[in-house]
C-alpha cells in the first residue's frame, strides 16, 4: 500500500511538471479519452494469436470489446461492459467472488491480462480497461490449461500511455445511491517523449436493490512507458482495488424443490439472504513489467512479468441450500484470511520473414505460472455430537416467502460460533492455515504460413508440465502432490476468396485441464493411489469472416462442433468414492456476430449463438444438458451520433440482451427463465464534455441469472464528463 501511494505521489507531480511544457488542441486529447465513437470494429489485435493476423487472416473466431463501447453504454461494471460480446453472457460468480463468463457451453473467467494469467479474483477495474478480447473455443495451445477453459479465453487489455497530454474526469449518479468517480489522465514526462505516463483512478458506491446489500471501493492505476531507444521499450505498470461488498451467494440442492422455475420464488426477489455488517474487503494488487525489444525488420523479443494479489481478512461467505419448498438453510464460510498470490514470467520471440518466397509468421514462448493460496479458517460443530467439525458452519433457517422475518446476519454471532479445537490444551482461538502451491512451465511454437496470398494454414503446439505441492496444514506436510504433462496441438486454415473481403477458415485445436490422483477406496485400507490423465477438450470448426462495403460490415459466421473427455465421474457401480476416467461431453454449435458503420454516427453491434451440449458416457447424468448453459442468446446494440450541424454531439442508442432458459442444477428439473434485457441511452457528447443518461432493464423485467441470483430491476444512471 505504502508503495502504491509513493507511486501515485510520483505520477501526479509529473503530470503537473510535463502539463506547463505540453498544451494541445481538444481534438487531439480525443485520442487519449474513453469518448471516441467511430465505430466497434475488430481491429488488429497481436495479444489474440501472440502474431500480427488480421481478423480475416486468423483462422480462430474472437471479439472485442472496445472502449468505445464500454464508453457509449454508460457500463460501470464488467458485466454491463460485455453485454456487446455476441454469444456471451456474464454473471457474478457462484459464490459472488469475480465474473463468471459463458462462452459455447461452458463457464470462464477474465484470467488473463495482457496476455498473462492472473487468477480471476485478481480483476482489472473496468476504469482501466481498454479493451477486453474474447478467443472463442479452446485455446490451450497459446494460453495453457491451468486457467483457460474450453469455452474460450477472456484476456483483458489494459490502458497504455500515449503521447499527447490530455484525459477525463467522470461522474455518474442514478438508482439505489449510484455516485461513481472516476479520473484517466495522460501526459509525457519530457519534452523528447521518450517517457509517457498515464494513471486512472476511481471511487465508487452503491446500495443493492434489495433491503440489504452494498457495493464501495476505491481503484488507482498507474503506467509508465519509456522509449529507451528506437528498438527498445520498457513499461511497468501496477493497479491497486479495494472493494468491498455483500456477496450474493447461489443457493445448493435446488433438487430439493418440487417446482421448476426460480419465477415461483418472484415474491423474494427483492430480499437479500444477507446483511450490511458482513460485507467482504478485498485488496487486490497487481504489478507488470514489460520489455519489447526489436532486433531487427523480422525480429522481435517481448519479455513479460506480472504479479497478482488478492487479500481477504475476516471474509463471511454465505452457503445457501434449500430444504424444500418453504425453507432455506443459511450457512456460514468465514475466512479469517485468504490469500492468493500468482506470478507470471512470458518470452516470447515474434518473426515475420521469408523462406524463399514463402511468409512466415513464428512465435516461440517460454511460459512459467506458479500460484500459491495460504487461507486460514477455524472448524465448527454442525451438530452436538460432531467431534470433527466442518469449515462450512449452521447459522439457522429461514421460510421463503414474503411475509416471514429474516433476521440479519450479525457479524458478532458469527465470530462466537462454536469452534472446534485442534489442541485441546490450548486457551488460543482454534485456526487452520493451509498452504497450497502449484507451477507450470510451458514452451509453444505456433507458425503461419502463406503458401500463396490468399492461402494461409497454421500450425501450433503446446508442451505443458503441471506440478501441484502437498497441501502444508499448520506447518505440517499433507498429502496432493502430483504432476502432469500434456501436449495441445492446434491446426487452422485460411482461403481468402477475396482478398481483404471474404475468407473461408477451419481450425482443430484442442484445450484440457489437469486432473488430481484420488486414494480410491477399492482395498481394505483405501490406500490404492490412482493417477488420471488430463481432462480434455478438441474442437473442429469451421466458417466465413466478411468484411464489406467498404469497412463498413464486418461478419463473422462459424459452426462448431467439440468434445470433452477424460472426464472424472463416479463409477456406475455406484460404491462410495470410486471414480473412473472415461466421462464424455458432447458440445456443438452456431455463431454470427455482426459490426456494421451504415453511414457516418451510427454503429451496430449484433450477435447469436446457439450451443447443444450433454453428457455421453456411462455416468448416471448421461443424456442431460450442463448445468448452467442457455441453448439461445443474443444480443444487440445500435446508435447514432450527429457528426456536424446545429445538432453536432447529440446520440441515442438502445439494445436488448435475450438470455435463454438454463438449468441451475444437474438433474435438469429447476431452472432460471429465459429473460430478454432491454437498455437505451441517450447523450450529449461535445469537445470538452459529455452529458449521458442509460437506462438499464428499461422493461424492469424481474429475473435471475444461472444461479438463481437475482438481477437488478430497472436502473437508471446520468453520467457527467469533463475532458481537457
Amino acid at each position: 500500500m505504502k508503495k502504491t501511494i509513493i507511486s501515485a505521489s510520483f505520477l501526479a507531480v509529473t503530470m503537473l511538471s510535463a502539463q506547463q511544457s505540453d498544451t494541445l488542441k481538444v481534438a487531439e486529447i480525443q485520442s487519449v479519452s474513453l469518448q471516441g465513437t467511430h465505430n466497434y470494429r475488430t481491429k488488429k489485435s497481436e495479444s489474440v494469436a501472440r502474431l500480427p493476423l488480421e481478423n480475416l487472416e486468423n483462422p480462430t473466431v474472437y471479439n472485442l470489446v472496445p472502449k468505445e463501447i464500454i464508453s457509449e453504454m454508460g457500463a460501470i461494471d464488467f458485466n454491463t461492459a460485455m453485454a456487446s460480446a455476441p454469444g456471451v453472457v456474464v454473471n457474478n460468480s457462484v459464490n459472488d467472488s469475480g465474473n463468471d463468463i459463458f462462452l459455447r457451453g461452458f463457464s470462464s473467467n477474465a484470467s488473463f491480462r495482457n496476455g498473462l494469467t492472473q487468477n480471476p479474483r485478481v480483476q482489472s477495474e473496468i476504469a482501466n480497461i481498454e479493451r477486453v478480447e474474447v478467443i472463442k473455443g479452446p485455446s490451450g495451445t497459446l494460453f495453457g490449461g491451468t486457467l483457460a477453459n474450453y469455452g474460450g479465453v477472456v484476456n483483458v487489455i489494459t490502458k497504455k500511455p500515449q503521447e499527447n497530454f490530455g484525459g477525463i474526469i467522470n461522474y455518474t449518479t442514478g438508482s439505489w445511491g449510484m455516485s461513481r468517480i472516476t479520473a484517466d489522465v495522460n501526459t509525457p514526462l519530457n519534452k523528447e517523449k521518450t517517457a509517457l505516463a498515464r494513471f486512472n483512478v476511481a471511487a465508487y458506491s452503491q446500495d443493492s436493490f434489495q433491503d440489504a446489500g452494498y457495493s464501495k471501493g476505491l481503484f488507482f492505476s498507474g503506467s509508465i512507458l519509456y522509449k529507451v531507444s528506437d528498438k527498445t521499450t520498457v513499461t511497468l505498470d501496477t493497479e491497486f482495488h479495494a472493494p468491498e461488498k455483500t456477496l450474493n451467494a447461489y443457493v445448493r440442492k435446488s433438487d430439493n424443490l418440487t417446482f421448476h422455475s426460480m419465477k415461483d420464488l418472484s415474491a423474494i426477489h427483492g430480499r437479500s439472504f444477507t446483511s450490511n455488517d458482513i460485507g467482504s474487503k478485498r485488496t487486490n494488487f497487481v504489478t507488470m513489467a514489460e520489455v519489447t525489444h526489436k532486433f531487427n525488420d523480422q525480429w522481435t523479443s517481448r519479455t513479460s512479468y506480472q504479479r497478482g494479489e488478492a487479500n481477504e481478512n475476516e471474509s463471511i461467505f454465505l452457503v445457501l441450500t434449500y430444504l424444500d419448498n418453504n425453507t432455506v438453510s443459511r450457512g456460514i464460510r468465514p475466512f479469517d484470511s485468504y490469500k492468493i498470490t500468482t506470478d507470471n514470467i512470458q518470452q516470447n520471440f515474434i518473426g515475420d520473414f521469408k523462406i524463399g518466397k514463402l511468409r512466415n509468421r513464428l512465435v516461440v514462448g517460454l511460459d512459467y505460472y506458479q500460484q500459491t493460496a495460504k487461507n486460514q479458517y477455524g472448524m465448527f460443530k454442525t451438530s452436538k455430537e460432531d467431534t470433527k467439525g466442518s469449515a462450512f458452519a449452521p447459522y439457522d433457517i429461514i421460510k421463503l416467502d414474503e411475509f416471514s422475518a429474516w433476521q440479519p446476519i450479525s457479524r458478532s454471532m458469527v465470530e462466537n460460533l462454536e469452534r472446534i479445537p485442534n489442541n485441546p490444551n490450548s486457551n488460543v482461538k482454534p485456526t487452520n492455515f493451509d498452504v497450497t502451491q502449484s507451477r507450470t512451465f510451458s514452451v509453444y511454437a505456433s507458425d503461419v504460413l502463406n503458401i500463396t496470398d490468399n492461402l494461409l494454414v497454421m500450425a501450433s503446439l503446446r508442451m505443458d508440465h503441471y506440478k501441484n505441492d502437498n497441501i502444508v496444514t499448520n506447518g505440517v506436510v499433507g498429502k496432493g502432490e502430483y504432476s502432469q504433462t500434456q501436449f495441445a496441438p492446434k491446426f487452422g486454415l485460411v482461403y481468402e476468396i477475396v482478398k481483404n473481403q471474404v475468407s473461408f477458415f477451419a481450425n482443430y485445436v484442442n484445450g484440457f485441464k489437469n486432473v488430481a490422483p484420488t486414494r480410491d477406496p477399492r482395498d481394505k485400507n483405501g490406500n490404492t493411489f490412482i493417477e488420471y490423465k488430463p481432462e480434455q477438450g478438441n474442437q473442429f470448426e469451421a466458417g466465413f469472416k466478411l468484411d464489406l462495403l467498404n469497412k463498413k460490415l464486418l461478419t463473422t459466421v462459424s459452426y462448431y462442433n467439440m468434445k470433452i473427455k477424460n472426464r472424472l465421474v463416479a463409477d456406475p457401480s455406484g460404491i462410495t468414492g470410486l471414480y473412473i476416467q472415461d466421462g464424455n461431453i458432447k458440445n456443438q454449435g452456431f455463431e454470427i456476430d455482426i459490426v456494421a458503420n451504415p453511414v457516418k454516427g451510427w454503429n451496430i453491434v449484433a450477435g447469436y449463438g446457439y450451443n447443444d451440449n450433454k453428457f455421453d458416457d456411462r455416468s448416471i447424468d448421461a443424456g442431460k444438458r450442463s448445468a448452467w448453459t442457455p441453448k439461445h442468446v443474443a444480443n444487440f446494440w445500435t446508435s447514432y451520433k450527429i457528426m456536424n450541424g446545429t445538432y453536432e454531439g447529440i446520440g441515442f442508442g438502445a439494445g436488448f440482451n435475450f438470455v435463454d432458459k438454463a438449468y441451475i442444477n444437474i438433474v435438469n428439473h429447476f431452472l432460471a427463465p429465459a429473460y430478454t434485457s432491454v437498455g437505451a441511452t441517450i447523450f450529449y457528447d461535445k469537445k470538452k464534455y459529455r452529458i449521458g443518461l442509460k437506462m438499464n432493464n428499461a422493461l424492469n423485467q424481474t429475473y435471475w441469472n444461472f444461479y438463481g441470483q437475482p438481477q437488478k430491476p430497472r436502473e437508471i444512471l446520468a453520467n457527467f464528463a469533463f475532458k481537457f
